[in-house]
């Protein structure tokens, strides 16, 4: 059933550009903002981002929902909304991890920047942002895997998973086309910035970005391979 004080709002607002009208639908929706918003913490928590940052972005995906909707179309607001207002709190977490924080910091950036390309219109926001956060965590192995003379594990069984996990990181360097495993070699091994590898290879910094983006994404395709499969490919 229409609700016909909602759609004289939605006319009001859409027409005339009435900021009461504009309050008045905020007000309607935002506690559906709040759910949509407790939805994805519950299922992202991210450790730079509290509760009040969710609910904010969630807000701020409402508003810029509100200011695209088209009523005439004969949508349901909250339907049409809803993957704005997700988006809008993923962004808003993505942003957070990219927070300078110490020396890595360009690094970093350059490294979350480029995991960011979308890989598929039809990825979700949830399957957008799991694929970022994977990206980061095989950088964050391929950091370690350079480091292992440099420090001894605790217990024996540490050792061991830090051996195997180098082992897995360096047989997907090895199916890498040459450029892209001289982007990633470069980058996580000799810390070196975008723009350095990109003068080295006579290349722009936004070519290094695209290789970088996809050797990370090759690299995590092998992983998740069954062994069998990465055998074959050996």
């Amino acid at each position: 059933m229409v609700d016909q004080e909602e759609a004289g709002l939605w006319r009001s607002w859409t027409a005339q550009r009435d900021a009461s009208a504009r309050s008045a639908l905020v007000h309607r929706h935002q506690a559906w903002a709040r759910l949509v918003a407790r939805d994805v913490y519950a299922k992202t928590y991210w450790r730079q981002a509290d509760w009040n940052d969710y609910v904010q972005n969630a807000m701020l995906g409402l508003l810029e929902a509100m200011d695209r909707f088209d009523p005439e179309q004969g949508v349901d607001f909250r339907t049409y909304a809803r993957h704005r207002v997700r988006g809008a709190v993923f962004n808003g977490l993505r942003d957070a991890a990219l927070i300078p924080t110490g020396r890595t910091n360009e690094l970093l950036i350059e490294r979350s920047s480029s995991l960011l390309v979308e890989e598929s219109d039809s990825d979700t926001a949830l399957q957008h942002f799991s694929n970022w956060v994977v990206g980061l965590g095989l950088g964050f192995l391929l950091e370690q895997s350079a480091a292992d003379g440099e420090s001894v594990a605790n217990t024996p069984y540490a050792s061991a998973i830090k051996a195997e996990s180098s082992r897995r990181v360096r047989a997907a360097l090895g199916v890498l086309p040459a450029k892209e495993r001289m982007v990633v070699e470069s980058h996580y091994l000799k810390h070196l910035a975008f723009i350095d590898i990109a003068e080295g290879m006579g290349l722009t910094k936004g070519r290094i970005s695209q290789l970088h983006h996809q050797a990370i994404r090759r690299m995590r395709d092998f992983l998740n391979q069954p062994v069998q499969a990465k055998e074959a490919c050996l």
